[in-house]
């Protein structure tokens, strides 16, 4: 999860950087989180924020903006954070069909199939995209798609699945180091750890058997690389990344390296400062990756930016960022044909032992990991040629900003998409408005009335302001509106249907004067308000 906040936050960051919209409007599940954004933006972007162009609102205010406003996209966090929702509210209140758009992080959460189940409807346009990180990335939700309308039995013409793209992620090569400064941070870094003047080839990732990558494989191949020639004493394996409190596994492989001879040193957690400073020190970077969280590979970007050469496996999006033999080396990987038993415990055992189960089954190849250790460590002017090329392909299409720029450029094109929904909200058919998973509670929950509003028999009771509603109508007596319930309770009317029941009038008629109001905020559930004020004893029935 900290590589998604990452890298949202970063798209974020740009985006205002580059700042190509009019507005930008946010919408929160919560007071404090609205708050906390507000703050941080406030902080990063006073200009814009000044200005009034940044707005953030909660959840329950969307419909309202959607009628007010003729966005031009709306970006998710992630595919299933509300990514079907943000589609049915859009069909439903919209002025037009604007794209949604999220992108991906980890594909390979055992629950993230109910999620793409939720993709498949009717309501999905054209205009609609998952933007997978890497090109393996978007097979697999592809490959989601596929199985799930083949296990359900549902056709591509009425099941639309939202579009899939390839939008890489990026790097700021401003926090990373860059050439001029190498050699200072460098230096300061080596000196602080006591590694010398060694060789030093880092790793960063969660230091955890279950996450990333396994590191027992790399201890092995650099016993590989001794035998091919690797100085003992010349080179030494930096293990730097999070460690969960309460996990011992640092420890406990940096034991296991004392106990085979290497040359090993660990750095849980450091901060920005450090993790640039071990980028600067480092000659070579490994990320062997064998675990399905993995899709892209922010680190390698990382790297890149840092000008190092790169030892990888050749795993999921790390294929899209290595150029073997360019800018690093890519070390095959076997991963298993079928996987029943593993696949059958999924939804029983938890994540990080599903995915644990899964990596132990990915074999990089040890030996071929051994000899590019090898090379690397003895060839310096190779280390200098791939550092120097993959920083020069970050520079040229991997920063941030190609980010942004590519996502302005999709929305663009799908704006431009055909659509075939109306761009009339009312005009639009009823199976793209409700999604299946979301059907009519009135129609659900039936019998759990006496009567229903629609009920013939209650047409022609008649109905009259109660003395509280005649006076919350004089302004004597004010209604409490529970704020969810404010964007159906509109106070101005709310006195007009008073104002019309001040003499008994039948159900019938009220409901029709109920659906008749402006609709200024798009949709609503017609005899909201009546129902609300009988509730609140606003109205009363009459003989």
């Amino acid at each position: 999860m900290l590589g998604r906040r990452e890298a949202n936050r970063r798209f974020l960051t740009a985006l205002l950087e580059n700042d190509p919209f009019d507005a930008y409007h946010f919408f929160l599940s919560h007071p404090d989180i609205r708050a906390g954004l507000e703050d941080e933006l406030r902080a990063l972007f006073p200009d814009i924020h000044n200005e009034g162009r940044i707005i953030l609102r909660l959840h329950g205010e969307f419909p309202a903006a959607l009628s007010e406003h003729a966005y031009h996209c709306l970006h998710l966090s992630d595919p299933f954070s509300c990514f079907t929702e943000a589609v049915c509210l859009r069909n439903v209140f919209s002025r037009r069909i604007f794209p949604v758009t999220a992108p991906t992080h980890s594909l390979s959460y055992v629950e993230f199939g109910a999620g793409f189940l939720q993709h498949l409807w009717g309501g999905v346009t054209a205009r609609d995209v998952v933007a997978a990180t890497s090109t393996a990335g978007a097979e697999v939700v592809r490959a989601y798609y596929a199985r799930l309308r083949n296990a359900y039995g549902l056709d591509e013409d009425r099941f639309a699945a939202p579009s899939v793209r390839c939008v890489p992620l990026g790097v700021d090569p401003s926090l990373m180091p860059a050439p001029d400064e190498k050699d200072r941070l460098g230096a300061a870094c080596r000196s602080r750890f006591g590694l010398g003047d060694k060789l030093v080839f880092l790793v960063f990732a969660r230091i955890a058997y279950q996450s990333k990558m396994d590191l027992l494989p790399i201890l092995r191949a650099w016993k590989r690389a001794e035998e091919y020639g690797l100085a003992r004493g010349r080179c030494v394996l930096v293990l730097a990344g999070w460690v969960e409190d309460g996990d011992t596994f640092d420890k406990e492989i940096a034991g296991f390296a004392d106990n085979m001879g290497i040359d090993c040193l660990t750095v849980p957690r450091p901060d920005n400062a450090g993790r640039k400073a071990l980028y600067a020190a480092a000659d070579v970077f490994l990320s062997p990756s064998d675990n399905l969280q993995e899709t892209f590979g922010l680190t390698l970007l990382e790297a890149a930016a840092s000008s190092l050469p790169v030892i990888a496996s050749d795993f999921d999006g790390y294929r899209d960022l290595v150029i073997d033999g360019v800018n690093g080396i890519l070390v095959p990987i076997l991963g298993p044909a079928r996987t029943p038993r593993t696949d059958a415990l999924a939804r029983i055992v938890p994540a990080a032992a599903y995915h644990l189960m899964q990596a132990q089954q990915s074999a990089v190849d040890v030996d071929a990991l051994g000899r590019a250790i090898r090379l690397l460590a003895g060839n310096e002017a190779l280390r200098r040629r791939m550092g120097e090329s993959g920083r020069k392909q970050v520079l040229a299409a991997r920063t941030w900003q190609h980010v942004v720029r590519n996502m302005l450029d999709l929305w663009t094109e799908l704006n431009e998409t055909p659509c075939p929904l109306p761009e009339n909200p009312r005009e639009r058919p009823r199976d793209a408005l409700i999604h299946p998973s979301c059907p009519p509670h009135t129609d659900i929950f039936n019998g759990y009335y006496t009567l229903r509003a629609d009920d013939p028999d209650l047409a022609r009771k008649k109905v009259v302001w109660s003395k509280a509603g005649k006076a919350v109508y004089h302004g004597k007596d004010f209604p409490v509106v529970y704020r969810p319930v404010e964007q159906h309770v509109d106070p101005e009317a709310l006195r007009k249907l008073l104002f019309i029941a001040r003499k008994p009038t039948s159900w019938a008629e009220l409901a029709a004067r109920c659906a008749t109001q402006p609709k200024d905020r798009g949709p609503a559930d017609e005899t909201f308000m009546l129902l609300w004020a009988l509730k609140h004893d606003f109205l009363e029935f009459t003989d």
